[in-house]
């Protein structure tokens, strides 16, 4: 070989190396992701780390922001095309949907060929508005009924079945408040917490009525299967199988369950690790079971959160990426395992269960094969106010079911109408 060639090769050489140790690196594409739950940042960070572990050109960052400025902060940021990349989003929905915030995702579920059908139903509608959609879901709340298998034992009254009705429960509740009676003990049959999710909103679709229609143009309070859903719920209190409202307003329906005040107990899957780590829980003394069938069924309302896309976002195809996947298999089946959430993704479901030794949660599951999404729609925070000072009205006493509904679907319906 040649003197001249063999410099030459070695100065090629040795400039590639001085070009290589100058040159920096491509920037990677910077995702924000905003939550605003501190309980649950720790694992979605590591969804977030092993998706980043994955990625050579996109890195993605958690941005927590408390419940309390959460939405005025993203108000402010969506005004002037800032919002986070991608960030969680819940009935609010629609409203940032008409404030032209969001990014549709149905091309690239299409593109990538995303089975929809992985995901509980009704958690894909809520993400769903005006024949898009416009969020993956994440998580889920279902409504069952608890049991204080203590209770049952002591008065001797049967536990009731799956399958069983309202009529059953009214049955089973006045053995029970039959028997308190007679023995001189102060406990209710029946707890509920008042609030919509919980109780009055499942209802409502359980006796044949609904809340709002399906395209949010509608009241449902007009009709009369919605008001005996309300009737209903005073008949338990003037009967006394359910606690008075002054009890229940003033004492949350959960915890009096959990002292050994309550036999039976409307719960949300959200109060599941409260259920688990009681005393209650502990000694195996607490069963849970669907919800009794009205003349609809025994429909839960679902809450929950989806994961949407800033529509000024730079990227939206990494954007997509990172949602697609921390909605997916992975993402999910991470979150079952820390227990924070009721995956929407079925597959990943079976991997919640694993943390709950002394509950059957998997009642939380079944209450979800036959729901609804939470009634909302985009005028959801200007009439779900009304609603709940209404309905407090009706089961205080102060007016009767058809007084107090007729006046929820009055001014709901004005403010739907404009």
């Amino acid at each position: 070989m040649k003197k001249g060639f063999v410099l030459a090769l070695v100065l090629l050489i040795g400039a590639s190396f001085v070009f290589a140790a100058g040159a920096k690196e491509p920037a990677k594409t910077q995702l924000t992701l905003a939550l605003w739950d501190e309980y649950q940042k720790p694992a979605i960070q590591k969804i977030v780390d092993q998706y980043n572990a994955s990625q050579d050109k996109v890195a993605v960052t958690i941005e927590l922001t408390p419940w309390g400025s959460y939405w005025t902060k993203l108000d402010a940021a969506a005004g002037s095309k800032s919002a986070p990349d991608v960030f969680w989003m819940n009935t609010y929905l629609p409203k940032y949907v008409a404030g032209g915030i969001l990014q549709p995702l149905d091309e690239f579920i299409a593109r990538d060929k995303v089975d929809m059908n992985n995901y509980v139903e009704a958690m894909v509608k809520m993400n769903q508005y005006e024949g898009k959609t416009w969020g993956m879901p994440k998580g889920l709340d279902s409504v069952a009924v608890a049991l204080n298998v203590e209770l049952f034992e002591k008065y001797g009254v049967a536990l009731p079945s799956e399958g069983w009705s309202w009529a059953d429960m009214v049955s089973i509740a006045t053995k029970l408040r039959d028997a308190i009676k007679k023995s001189g003990g102060d406990e209710y049959p029946i707890l509920m917490e008042l609030d919509a999710q919980p109780s009055h909103f499942n209802f409502a679709h359980q006796s044949g009525g609904y809340v709002i229609s399906e395209d949010f143009s509608k009241s449902g309070y007009n009709l009369k299967e919605t008001t005996l859903a309300y009737q209903r719920v005073v008949d338990l209190m003037d009967g006394g199988l359910l606690a008075p409202y002054v009890v229940l307003s003033d004492t949350n329906g959960t915890d009096l369950f959990l002292s050994g005040k309550g036999a039976i107990l409307y719960v949300g899957s959200w109060k599941s690790v409260v259920l688990e780590e009681s005393t209650l829980g502990k000694n195996g003394k607490v069963r849970l079971i669907t919800m009794p069938n009205q003349e609809a069924g025994n429909t839960s309302v679902l809450g929950g959160l989806g994961y949407v896309i800033s529509a000024f976002t730079k990227d939206k195809n990494a954007a997509w990426d990172f949602v697609k996947f921390i909605t997916g298999e992975v993402g999910n089946t991470i979150q079952a395992e820390e227990g924070i959430d009721i995956p929407a993704y079925k597959a990943a479901q079976p991997k919640y269960l694993e943390n709950f030794k002394n509950i059957n949660v998997d009642t939380f599951f079944k209450a979800a094969e036959h729901a609804v999404p939470f009634p909302a729609g985009p005028d959801f925070s200007l009439w779900f106010g009304i609603v709940n000072d209404h309905v407090a009205q009706i089961f205080g006493g102060k007016v009767s079911a058809a007084e107090g509904t007729a006046a929820i679907h009055s001014q709901m319906q004005a403010i739907l109408d404009k």
